[in-house]
């Protein structure tokens, strides 16, 4: 789908020997874009959300080529996760509003010098398990 646009590197070490989990890097350019992956199934939302500033700004976009980057959370288990400042207990949509909220804060920060996104990919099964459902 790249149709020769960029190339993919995976654990790619940036200058300071930091491993992005995934690199978009432009053939035609020096610009790149870096993806960085996390398990919601064991991360909090109060990690997840520092992740976006300290983690994938700060250390994988720091090169100045590096102006896009995108928090991917993957989801396997039902769970829910406490909200950071109110400590109240959400579920996966309002996990994923509070991270583009944090997403969207960091970009006006920086004036608008970096684009950031947040995607969800939920990896929960749709639907039961053959076996069980054989046995209603």
């Amino acid at each position: 789908a790249a149709n020769g646009l960029y190339t993919v590197d995976q654990e790619a070490a940036t200058a300071d020997e930091k491993e992005t989990d995934i690199r978009l890097r432009s053939v035609v350019s020096d610009h790149e874009a870096v993806i960085e992956v996390k398990r919601a199934d064991v991360w909090s939302a109060r990690d997840l959300k520092k992740a976006i500033s300290e983690q994938l700004v700060t250390k994988y976009m720091a090169p100045e080529t590096t102006g896009s980057g995108c928090l991917l959370v993957t989801l396997a288990k039902k769970r829910q996760w406490k909200h950071p400042d109110t400590k109240a207990l959400m579920g996966l949509c309002r996990l994923k509003s509070l991270l583009e909220d944090e997403a969207n804060r960091v970009q006006q920060a920086m004036g608008g010098a970096v684009r950031l996104r947040v995607h969800l990919l939920d990896l929960r099964p749709r639907l039961g398990v053959e076996k069980a459902v054989r046995k209603d």
